[in-house]
């Protein structure tokens, strides 16, 4: 432990006069420091976790309150922010259930202010971008159709929600 700190603290630079692959165990630990530090990183041992001197209760105390402060904050902070996305969950929620309901209003036909429409329904779609060929319209007879009945266009942009 205490090499490894060392090491850190002084930001120590270590050269291996060897191939750098130094035995490193109990008996010839000090032989080499590069390969000892590289041990130690290699066994895990971080660079951020390294206490830097000895530190007094009062130090000890101070830093665990701040930390103790720092880590409820970032609590407060997820807390707040998780209810604000369940605020806006409800207001989008509600405003797309709303809007769901005005237009299942609009496909059944009737409008608040009495007007109605009349729209097909159907049980099944065709669907333009798939890459179904489009149905075979050759068996029609078209020789005693002159004209094609015009329905009126109805304007749904003036009607109010």
């Amino acid at each position: 432990k205490g090499f490894f700190r060392r090491s850190q603290q002084n930001n120590a630079s270590y050269s291996c006069p060897r191939q750098r692959n130094c035995l490193i165990d109990r008996t010839n630990r000090n032989r080499c420091q590069h390969c000892r530090l590289q041990k130690c990183l290699a066994l895990g041992m971080s660079r951020d976790a390294v206490k830097f001197g000895r530190m007094s209760k009062k130090q000890r105390d101070s830093l665990y309150a701040e930390v103790q402060k720092h880590q409820q904050r970032l609590q407060e902070q997820r807390q707040q922010q998780s209810g604000e996305a369940e605020a806006l969950a409800r207001v989008y929620g509600s405003s797309i259930s709303n809007g769901l309901n005005n237009l299942n209003n609009e496909a059944s036909g009737t409008y608040a202010n009495g007007h109605v429409i009349d729209l097909p329904k159907s049980e099944g779609y065709y669907n333009v971008d798939s890459g179904q060929p489009s149905p075979d319209q050759s068996g029609l007879d078209m020789t005693g159709i002159k004209q094609i009945k015009q329905e009126p266009i109805y304007d749904l942009t003036s009607v109010p929600n």
